[in-house]
């Protein structure tokens, strides 16, 4: 893929706005009162482990997440539940707040390869797969003063599951 490809692929925005948060309730209560988010799935327990690495081990954590829409942008809101993870870092260095912006993208096999070949490899990576399949890798940007990035790979499952959540929002 060449860099004009990948950067159309970007062009087109971000999916996703991603924080951090020490309270899911807390924070959910938040948007829906502040940013008018309607709706939020909350997903208890996801657990990240063989499919998935951190700093390239295999992923030992548990996450809670609640995603919900801003218009056609996805908020996620993710609270480290347990173990080693990027999110628990970003915590324990004091973070709270916006963590990552997420591009969900038609190659990520392409996309991921890009990336590595300027040098950047995924802090985090893997796949989850519970009836849908979702492909995943955080890329530190703390160099060019920027937050993460996550690519994601969805199949069309997992795409027909977030257009739902999407109009359950509206």
């Amino acid at each position: 893929m060449s860099s004009a490809a990948v950067s159309d692929v970007l062009r087109g925005g971000p999916f996703q706005v991603a924080y951090v948060v020490p309270d899911l309730a807390q924070a959910e209560d938040w948007f829906g009162r502040t940013m008018g988010v309607r709706y939020f799935e909350r997903m208890d327990g996801v657990v990240l482990g063989e499919t998935c690495r951190h700093r390239g081990q295999v992923a030992d954590a548990v996450l809670d997440l609640s995603i919900g829409y801003l218009g056609d942008t996805q908020i996620e809101l993710v609270h480290p539940n347990r173990g080693d993870s990027i999110h628990q870092e970003f915590l324990d260095a004091g973070g709270r707040g916006l963590h990552h912006v997420g591009f969900a993208v038609d190659d990520f096999q392409a996309t991921l390869e890009h990336f590595r070949a300027l040098g950047m490899e995924p802090a985090a990576d893997g796949y989850l797969d519970t009836g849908m399949r979702i492909d995943f890798a955080y890329f530190e940007c703390s160099d060019a003063a920027a937050s993460v990035i996550e690519i994601l790979g969805l199949d069309e499952a997992a795409r027909a599951f977030m257009g739902e959540l999407r109009e359950k929002g509206r």
